[in-house]
């Protein structure tokens, strides 16, 4: 017994193989009927359903046999109807078949859609048809009757959207950037090529952050001080220096919401490991222990890098990335205001500290990236020769201050401080000196254990430089085991003078 289709003149040797085939080319043919309704084409609708109507009665048999190829031409479109719908109250897999079947296929498929991976949605219709899917979380069923709808009544000769939603989410899947609510602007073209900067809009990230329900718990707004024995205690951001002339900065009455940016220039693998990397953003106003959680922070945007000879372009397309990243910090001249704790509260976005590792931080201080510079610091002006001088005085150490650089960067003499013949976009943001924000990342600097090695070469120079280099190392074994115990803390038994590379 073989199972031959009247449409398409396919022949199954399984019923159920030709159920799941009968339906999906039925409903094909239903389309084209309705195509030509939409075009008008009344008599030839008419006609159609006329036949389908008279023959309908012909087929009571829920098996369709196919012995001789001319009776099967002769068969309407009904009768396969027919049979298909009473041979489903048999087929316990016919929901599945359905779904399957459920394909829109009014109109072609977007010639440029392809299952290559790409950073762009073909068209701004497909674009949005993913995000309205995505968003309110519809169905694939669903999905497929709004590009059914669409196609319908769009009057295109092809389709912007998607065959089907299944192929919609594989698209997604293939792409290097798949979130749907980063734009991308152009920053630079270099031999022929783009590149681009895709990012999030900065308040919404900042509003984002703070959606998260126990986020402004102890949201910090305003300064503390805090004092034992006439000393200064430092825990928290609010309770130092940078935040107390920041606040008295700002007008009366306002408050100062801190922003952490951190980026790693290790790239992810869905980005294609050559051309982007991240920038996340979260606040200090919200306390440590809670802002190193994931909910904790947003990511802002993916940098381009700009791979060149000219060292000057590939700083200048850092510093354009990041001027477009943060120019909402700029202008909002006159503050924003944010819901924290069931009311509204002003604020002035600033800029308070950047973790990168070292030749991160050489990027956006702008100084020479390289270790044989004779300014290597980002930070100070101390020459890479005294660097491991333990008898550097505090006079001795020259901080590098965001109008100093700028002095030399106008009066051309910036290769005497090491800096990179480009503006840094840091010395127009408000208060904030970017050699002194940008600080070591936690992953660099403990995670990979590279306090371990700091130790190791503090202890070697007490030793080696100093008379009473023995003693001082016994001193920081005393300090160190005078510090309270607490998860993660690296604990060395054996004291630092048994320490080995």
């Amino acid at each position: 017994m073989s199972f031959k289709c009247p449409l398409c003149m396919r022949i199954f040797s399984q019923r159920f193989a030709y159920t799941q085939h009968a339906q999906k080319c039925l409903k094909n043919v239903e389309v084209e009927v309705e195509e030509d309704d939409d075009n008008n084409d009344s008599e030839k609708y008419s006609s159609e359903m006329d036949t389908r109507s008279n023959l309908s009665s012909e087929y009571e048999n829920d098996k369709v046999e196919v012995d001789d190829d001319n009776d099967v031409q002769n068969m309407s479109f009904d009768s396969i109807g027919s049979a298909i719908s009473e041979m489903s109250l048999e087929d316990s897999n016919f929901e599945n078949i359905l779904d399957s079947s459920e394909e829109p296929e009014i109109f072609e498929e977007p010639k440029n859609l392809n299952t290559k991976t790409c950073t762009e949605f073909p068209n701004d219709a497909y674009k949005d048809l993913m995000l309205l899917v995505t968003k309110y979380k519809i169905n694939n069923k669903g999905g497929n009757e709004i590009i059914r709808f669409f196609n319908k009544h769009s009057n295109l000769t092809e389709s912007p959207l998607p065959k089907n939603i299944e192929q919609g989410r594989a698209f997604m899947n293939n792409m290097k950037f798949s979130n749907l609510e980063f734009s991308k602007v152009l920053i630079t073209t270099h031999e022929d090529k783009d590149y681009f900067l895709y990012y999030q809009n900065l308040i919404q990230c900042i509003k984002n952050i703070l959606t998260v329900p126990d986020i402004t718990q102890n949201f910090a707004l305003s300064y503390k001080n805090y004092e034992y024995n006439r000393e200064s205690i430092y825990s928290e951001q609010n309770t130092g220096k940078w935040w107390k002339t920041t606040q008295e900065s700002l007008p009366t009455g306002s408050k100062l919401l801190s922003i952490i940016l951190y980026s790693d220039a290790t790239t992810t693998d869905t980005l294609g490991k050559s051309q982007l990397h991240p920038i996340y953003i979260t606040l200090d106003n919200i306390p440590i222990w809670r802002h190193n959680k994931q909910d904790a922070k947003q990511l802002l945007g993916y940098l381009p890098i700009l791979e060149a000879a000219n060292k000057d372009l590939v700083c200048d397309t850092f510093h354009k990335s990041l001027r477009h990243l943060l120019e909402p910090i700029i202008l909002l001249k006159d503050g924003i205001d944010l819901f924290i704790n069931n009311e509204n509260t002003w604020f002035y976005p600033r800029v308070s500290t950047i973790i990168a590792d070292w030749p991160e931080a050489a990027s956006f201080c702008l100084v020479y990236k390289s270790s044989n510079s004779n300014l290597p610091c980002h930070s100070c002006l101390v020459k890479r020769e005294n660097l491991a001088n333990i008898d550097l005085s505090v006079n001795d150490v020259i901080l590098r201050t965001y109008d100093e650089m700028r002095k030399h960067f106008e009066n051309d003499t910036q290769r005497s401080v090491c800096i990179e013949s480009v503006h840094n976009f840091f010395w127009d943001l408000p208060n904030i000196n970017i050699y002194l924000a940008t600080v070591p990342d936690r992953m660099h600097h403990l995670d990979l254990g590279l306090f371990r090695y700091q130790i190791i070469f503090t202890c070697d120079i007490l030793k080696s430089q100093h008379v009473n280099g023995n003693k001082l190392v016994e001193e920081v074994d005393r300090r160190l085991a005078a510090i309270p115990r607490f998860p993660a803390l690296k604990f060395f038994p054996m004291d630092c003078s048994q320490l080995q590379d």
